[in-house]
């Protein structure tokens, strides 16, 4: 087969130390050297917070925890076409007191060399060298005692199921996936039906570019030009027109969602979070805007049932591919489900209950259009968030859920599955869970 990739992999990365970030002001990246394959020299990017402008709030509540023998840690991985940029999320876990890593994979985004094919891979497995990397680092600076919660989006989902299933990482404790790709849109039998023809593009090449087409529905979504609420796609850190569809990268993925379909056996707690609705479809309807314009939501949910004995479905209703860049509304209810799982699942009920609340009205916040309509409830609208307790006035009713510890109020019971399969809640728009 010809123009296969020859990748070397180095036993030990090199990690270098924490330098400003080319991309947010007040985060820090560290390059990781991984080896080289056949376009170069292989790197990942580390992204963090700087722990210099952490503020006040934020350090107590660190400092709090590691009192109390926790000291809680995000692992945050992107998905295809893709990097980290959402400075929104780190915001929201950062105010509360837990430590938000990032990475940019081999091929993206800070990781992107001079002439490197743009996130291409044949081998999604070969993604362990970066992932166990980080979670080495976030060890070393967080101690022995810090509890992971691998959070990862669409491809890079996928790839980090395989890397939890097969490696089985020390110190990471849990699993929340939004939107992972775990089955090609359709069903398993359509991924088995059009294997052949991407076997057939291989035969030219790896790198053989397939006839797939973006419509740009999801871009036009997100964008606060087009409607959305984020200004993050004025800003790409590599054009999102030089990535395409090849078929060695194809195949990779075919080759992951197989595996899959196989089943995993990954032993510690999985989270599924996806919208409520697909809309997959060659003409734009503005209902795309409260609904997964990328994958088929169906195929991904029966497809988590192949990851381990104890996965957890959450349905976000009116939420994009992406849930986090989703309309204030779902948003808030993504970003309750995952802290409220995580604080029962990882963390053991150690999230206070108001910064939760406050934390949930920055994220709801944040974004170019929402805080322009908010008349200022944001002072930095779509590069984050306000510091913890200063945005947004009060706290809605029926966010935190049960896990979440509360500090001297009475603990709300919302957005938790049950032993009956569905989401506790007080309120009629709670999303349905079930394990």
């Amino acid at each position: 087969m010809a123009d296969s990739l020859h990748t070397q992999l180095d036993a030990h990365p090199v990690v270098d130390d924490w330098m400003p970030d080319s991309v947010m002001p007040d985060y820090q990246q560290a390059t990781v050297y991984l080896g080289r394959d056949d376009e170069g020299e292989l790197v990942a990017t580390f992204v963090r917070k700087n722990p210099a402008k952490l503020t006040v709030a934020q350090r107590l509540r660190r400092a709090r925890f590691a009192l109390r023998g926790h000291r809680l840690a995000i692992m945050y991985v992107h998905g295809w076409n893709d990097y980290f940029y959402r400075r929104h999320e780190s915001e929201f876990w950062e105010s509360l007191g837990i430590a938000f890593y990032a990475v940019d994979l081999r091929k993206f985004g800070r990781s992107l060399r001079d002439g490197q094919t743009p996130g291409y891979i044949e081998d999604l497995h070969d993604y362990a060298a970066e992932l166990n990397a980080l979670r080495d680092l976030i060890v070393r600076e967080q101690g022995e005692q810090v509890r992971i919660l691998l959070m990862a989006h669409s491809q890079g989902g996928l790839s980090s199921v395989l890397w939890v299933n097969g490696e089985r990482p020390h110190h990471v404790d849990a699993v929340a996936l939004n939107s992972p790709w775990l089955e090609l849109q359709g069903n398993r039998m359509f991924r088995i039906l059009s294997t052949p023809v991407v076997q057939a593009y291989r035969l030219a090449g790896g790198k053989t570019v397939m006839p797939m087409r973006d419509p740009g529905f999801y871009g036009r979504c997100i964008d606060s030009a087009t409607g959305g609420d984020w200004d993050y796609l004025a800003h790409p850190l590599v054009d999102p027109s030089r990535f395409l569809p090849r078929a060695g990268w194809m195949q990779a993925i075919y080759n992951a969602q197989a595996e899959v379909a196989r089943r995993l056996d990954i032993r510690i707690p999985v989270l599924v979070c996806t919208s409520d609705r697909t809309m997959l479809q060659p003409t734009w309807d503005e209902a795309m805007r409260e609904a997964d314009s990328v994958l088929d939501i169906t195929a991904i949910r029966q497809a988590s049932l192949n990851l381990g004995d104890v996965v957890t479905l959450a349905t976000i209703r009116g939420g994009l591919h992406d849930l986090s860049l989703s309309r204030p509304a779902a948003r808030r209810r993504y970003f309750a489900i995952v802290a409220g799982w995580a604080s029962l699942m990882c963390w053991r009920r150690v999230i206070s209950a108001h910064g939760l609340h406050a934390a949930l009205d920055a994220v709801e916040h944040a974004g170019v259009r929402t805080a322009e309509a908010g008349a200022g409830a944001v002072t930095n609208a779509g590069a984050g968030l306000s510091p913890a307790g200063t945005a947004g006035a009060g706290s809605r009713e029926g966010d935190g859920p049960a896990s979440v510890a509360s500090d001297g109020g009475s603990d709300s019971a919302d957005s938790m599955p049950t032993s009956g399969g569905r989401a506790n809640s007080g309120t009629d728009d709670a999303p349905a869970a079930s394990a």
